[in-house]
C-alpha cells in the first residue's frame, strides 16, 4: 500500500499544478477579453 501511495502522490500534485496552472490561464484570458 504504500508503494502505490508514493507512486499515486506525484501524481496528484502534476494534476493539481496543471489544475492551477489553466485556472490561472483562463483567469488572464478574462482579464485581457475584459
Amino acid at each position: 500500500m504504500s508503494s502505490l501511495q508514493l507512486s499515486t502522490a506525484p501524481l496528484v500534485r502534476l494534476l493539481f499544478a496543471i489544475g492551477a496552472l489553466s485556472s490561472l490561464m483562463l483567469l488572464a484570458l478574462l482579464n485581457l477579453i475584459s
